[in-house]
This record gives C-alpha cells, sequence and structure tokens, in this order.
C-alpha cells in the first residue's frame, strides 16, 4: 500500500514555505514551542546524543563529526519507542496527512530530521526537505 500523503522536512525558517495543509510534528526534546506543532519527542535523539552532538557541532566541521552522531542515531531509530512513534507517522500518511518533520537545525545535511525522514524511503515514501542548504559554506580562517 503507497502513502497517499506526503513527507517533508524542514526547520523553522523552511515552514514559511507550506502553502498545503500539514501536520506540523517537532522532533525535538526540547526548546522553544513552534506554534502548530505538536511535538514528539520520541523521534529526538536522546539527551545523551544530543549533548555529545552540540559539543561536536561547536568544536568540528559537520563532515568530521557527522558520521560517527548519524550511526548512533540510526541505531537508537531501532528502539521501540521510536519504531513506535515511526510507525504512527507512517499510518498519517497512509490516511493521506502531509507530514513535516521539523527540527532546529539550519543544515538539513547534518541533522536528525534528515535521518528520521528518509527512515521511510525505505517504504516507497519520498522524503522533501523545505529549506535546503545549496551552497557549502567556507570559512576564511
Amino acid at each position: 500500500m503507497q502513502p497517499k500523503g506526503k513527507l517533508y522536512t524542514s526547520n523553522p525558517t523552511g515552514l514559511k514555505k507550506i502553502n498545503f495543509d500539514a501536520t506540523l510534528l517537532l522532533i525535538t526534546r526540547a526548546g522553544a514551542d513552534i506554534s502548530g506543532t505538536t511535538r514528539v519527542r520520541e523521534l529526538a535523539p536522546s539527551a545523551a546524543l544530543f549533548h555529545e552532538s552540540i559539543e561536536q557541532r561547536q568544536s568540528k566541521p559537520g563532515p568530521e563529526w557527522w558520521p560517527q552522531y548519524e550511526e548512533k542515531f540510526l541505531l537508537e531509530l531501532q528502539s521501540d519507542v521510536k519504531i513506535n512513534a515511526l510507525r504512527e507517522v507512517y499510518r498519517r500518511l497512509l490516511r493521506g496527512e502531509n507530514i513535516v518533520l521539523v527540527c532546529f537545525c539550519t543544515d538539513h545535511r547534518y541533522c536528525h530530521r534528515r535521518l528520521a525522514g528518509h527512515f521511510f524511503e525505505q517504504y516507497g515514501v519520498q522524503v522533501e526537505e523545505l529549506n535546503p542548504v545549496t551552497v557549502e559554506q567556507i570559512t576564511l580562517f
């Protein structure tokens, strides 16, 4: 059975591009609430992984810390709690709901929302980032 709904990922800036009906799921453990979203902590990284990534983000560029983070988060996605939350998203997609997985990260390439979204590709779900980074930032120093 092919889902009728579409799946998107975004940060708060990308939400301005929504011109269609969608359910907005804020997949963070904490942080500011965003009007119109429902928080789904079950799809956020564990507190330990989140704090580890904060330290890494501050001291290293994404390509250096991301592979380890990605591996750890993908393992977390296999937990019963996260699988149940992913199943609920899939049920909504099957019913025809458009879903947006929202996180605060600026660069989707180094964000768990991309990993959570890509989980569904194995089930034929296409995922679109609403605020993609299209230009590589370079540091001058």
